[in-house]
């Protein structure tokens, strides 16, 4: 029987000879058939501004269902106060299938954030967004800069009915028409949209890949997108919402966002 010291001289040289074990590179073809992910992916590239963008890319898939009282983003500053960049109530993200009693989260898949920098190394720009995105986003907006892009049909921000040539940032209603927006016709106040749901505008059900909110100091910015296009943002904050929703004058319906009842409302409306 191996008493306790000829065990511990017999483990003491096993790992003696393990010590011997050494790593053997691998060739080039063997490196080809691996196959990985990276949890954090770091990359840095010039756009066509001339400026550096350095991105940070997750991979991972988030599903999330928020709600929150107010978003407003740009109050002050060079527009001043009360005119917001962005201002909304009654933000969400995903919403609640009363019917079923579950929740219907908001998928986004690879976070990512991204800076540009000029020449002298000053950041001039951010944005951040998914490289996928779909669900349900729920807000009353009272003013909007950026894009909401539906199915099939090209839309605009006014600032107003009747005003005339369309605006690119904080803009209070939408319209099909870049030169009028008439009431009822082809344009509506952003309060009749009480959801709208991102996902690829061209209807096929699928993921959308331009779905970011960015912010930039020059006049105007432009921000990659997935199809190697360029989207100019202007100064300030800026929303890109690709949407499958069509186009109605009468605005769209909201969602249930809460499964009780806390004495604020459970529906978006």
């Amino acid at each position: 029987m191996m008493d306790k010291y000829n065990l511990l001289t017999a483990l003491l040289m096993g790992s003696v000879s393990l010590s011997h074990a050494s790593l053997e590179p691998m060739t080039d073809d063997a490196l080809d058939e691996m196959v990985g992910q990276a949890y954090i992916e770091m990359n840095s590239f010039d756009d066509t501004d001339g400026h550096q963008i350095s991105r940070i890319t997750f991979g991972q898939t988030v599903k999330i269902q928020a709600n929150a009282d107010e978003l407003t983003l740009g109050n002050g500053g060079i527009n001043g106060v009360g005119s917001a960049d962005i201002g909304a109530s009654d933000f969400s993200l995903g919403y609640v299938d009363i019917t079923n009693q579950e929740i219907v989260p908001f998928v986004g898949t690879n976070p990512y954030i991204e800076w540009a920098t000029d020449t002298n190394n000053n950041i001039v720009g951010f944005r951040m967004g998914f490289e996928e995105a779909q669900g349900i986003i729920q807000m009353d907006l009272s003013r909007f800069s950026g894009n909401i892009n539906m199915r099939g049909t090209q839309t605009y921000l006014h600032n107003g009915f009747g005003t005339g040539t369309s605006v690119s940032n904080r803009g209070t209603h939408l319209g099909t028409n870049s030169t009028d927006c008439n009431s009822g016709l082809d344009c509506m106040s952003l309060a009749s949209l009480q959801s709208l749901s991102i996902a690829n505008p061209d209807g096929s059900g699928t993921a959308a890949n331009d779905f970011f909110m960015s912010f930039q100091t020059l006049a105007s910015k432009n921000w990659r997108l997935a199809g190697g296009s360029d989207q100019s943002a202007t100064q300030g904050f800026f929303m890109n919402l690709p949407t499958d929703n069509t186009f109605s004058p009468s605005g769209t319906p909201g969602y249930t966002t809460e499964f009780i009842d806390r004495g604020v409302g459970r529906w978006h409306e």
